[in-house]
């Protein structure tokens, strides 16, 4: 019966309607929060990755076969009720960057959820539409739709769903072809078929063999793939050389920093970085914002010994004989033709050659909006008197590449992106064509809440997007290296006293993704698009068709 509408054989928009009463309305808002909230439990901490390959289905049977405004209203709810419940930490950052109470941090909360949930409004008011025009052909539009979503979205804090499976080799391999986005395609794909198979049953159909067999296929293919890949990684940096990393943080709340000075906190990173001198680090990092003095400054200081900032570091790499790369601000100050001052802050990076040198510097060049500057702020200046506590650092222009040699004396190259440019794959491209990505941040601010550990989780996939080793140094957790196959080594946990060295194996492996495959979001924005083109054009099709 491929000509008869299966849809219709069921029941139909208006009928659907006018169930929506209790307790169907709250049976199908419950699915939705149910799909919606699993996002906290399948990232870290709670780490149920194996969820996630099912977790929309129940928003999907709430979905069907809802009209197009019906759907995209509990598309919706999900999306902000699963933001919500992803970033409730979001409460305590706003309580410590602001000077908003908590009331408002929660209202602050609800409405990062409407902004950020409004993507998942378009992904599931659109299923339906899509299979009712396009058949069992939805499976893969769905898909594809809300991978454009996840790509065209503001990045203010991303969440893209594949990275969540970034602790299963075999699976992690795939954004070295398609970026993690593949990975979000795949988890799609396999809920929207698990969903076709429950709308075939309630619409008294045939079981949809075909498209069950061709999900499997995919995922046996992606772990055939991914343990090849693994292992040819693996037998690559075998053959590697190794270089030792000073990996180092602290137990220390914002609170806690807060009441230290400059010469306090400059002696905690100092000695701490004294204590693991004798394992012979070629590189010692210290984190996002570990140094309120400017390393390029030469005025002396009795606390310094009468030593400069620049010439107290340049000493220090020295004489332990290794490089060190310092998480810090920069300042810069002058006077306009007019006479009026102006100031230019921005969030850096320096580093210090093992010969005693300060070197290159790197300015943060996507800075964190409401953290690190407030937008619109300059067009609206009582922005900054309503929310007090962000900074107005400006955004750095030149993606710089540090230099640095092992104890052979043979050369290497590293980047450093700044927070959460680490997570960022448009932002990662231009410092990605390096030896090693060092991703310095500070996730104190988000306090011991699961923010650290979905941060960090997010800069596991990068590291195999584009096929290099990446040391992750946070000011209280999480650390780690990431190699380009995504193995996880050396993992600290949050607000833990961490100072050790850790050997990392440096290898170049060219992957899929760099040389064109970050271009798949763009194709399924593309195919997406040309879906609801033809969709709006052709007469309603026979829904749900065989395949």
């Amino acid at each position: 019966m491929a000509g008869v509408p299966a849809l219709a054989r069921y029941t139909s928009p208006r009928s659907f309607s006018l169930n929506l009463t209790n307790p169907h309305r709250l049976l199908r808002i419950g699915a939705a929060m149910v799909s919606g909230g699993s996002l906290a439990l399948v990232a870290p901490p709670a780490n149920l990755w194996w969820l996630h390959w099912v977790s929309w289905v129940p928003l999907l049977w709430a979905l069907y076969p809802g009209t197009v405004g019906q759907n995209v209203r509990l598309g919706y709810f999900a999306g902000w009720f699963g933001m919500c419940s992803i970033f409730f930490w979001v409460i305590e950052t706003v309580l410590r960057f602001s000077s908003l109470n908590f009331p408002m941090s929660v209202f602050i909360l609800g409405i990062f959820g409407l902004a950020f949930g409004l993507y998942y409004a378009v992904t599931w008011g659109t299923a339906m539409w899509f299979r009712q025009h396009f058949g069992w052909k939805w499976v893969l539009l769905t898909p594809a739709m809300h991978v454009a979503m996840e790509n065209l979205s503001p990045a203010l804090f991303p969440y893209y769903e594949g990275v969540t499976q970034y602790r299963i080799p075999a699976l992690i391999q795939l954004a070295s072809v398609t970026g993690s986005m593949g990975l979000t395609f795949l988890l799609f794909w396999c809920n929207c078929t698990v969903a076709e198979g429950i709308f075939r049953r309630m619409e008294g159909r045939q079981q949809p063999l075909r498209l069950y067999g061709a999900v499997v296929a995919a995922v046996i293919g992606v772990v055939a793939f991914g343990t090849w890949r693994h292992g040819a990684v693996e037998a690559d940096l075998r053959t590697s050389r190794i270089i030792q990393a000073g990996i180092i943080q602290q137990n220390t709340t914002m609170e806690q920093r807060r009441l230290e000075d400059v010469w306090q906190e400059l002696e905690s990173w100092v000695s701490r970085t004294r204590s693991i001198v004798d394992q012979s680090p070629d590189l010692v990092v210290w984190p996002e914002g570990s140094m309120h003095l400017t390393p390029t400054s030469e005025r002396r200081f009795r606390k310094l010994g009468g030593h400069s900032p620049k010439s107290y570091l340049e000493a220090l790499t020295r004489e332990g004989d290794f490089h060190l790369l310092v998480g810090g601000g920069t300042v810069e100050r002058g006077r306009n033709t007019d006479g009026s001052r102006w100031r230019t802050a921005y969030n850096s990076a320096y580093s210090v050659t093992r010969d005693g040198r300060v070197d290159k510097r790197y300015d943060k060049m996507v800075p964190l909006p409401f953290g690190e500057y407030i937008p619109l702020s300059e067009t609206f200046p009582w922005l900054r008197d309503l929310v007090k506590g962000p900074g107005d650092f400006r955004k750095g222009k030149t993606p710089t590449v540090f230099d640095a040699i092992d104890r052979d004396g043979r050369p290497y190259t590293y980047s450093a992106p700044i927070c959460y440019e680490g997570i960022l794959s448009g932002a990662m491209k231009p410092l990605a064509n390096v030896d090693l990505l060092v991703n310095i941040t500070n996730d104190a601010w988000f306090g011991d809440t699961a923010s650290p550990h979905q941060h960090a989780m997010l800069t596991a996939g990068q590291a195999v997007q584009w096929g290099r080793p990446l040391l992750r140094s946070a000011y209280t957790g999480i650390s780690w290296v990431v190699e380009p196959h995504g193995d996880i080594l050396y993992e600290t946990s949050p607000f833990t006293e961490a100072a050790f060295v850790a050997p990392i194996r440096l290898a170049s492996i060219n992957t899929v993704y760099r040389r064109g495959g970050w271009l798949f979001p763009y194709v399924c924005s593309v195919i997406a698009l040309a879906a609801v083109l033809i969709g709006r054009r052709a007469r309603t099709g026979s829904n749900g068709t065989e395949e």
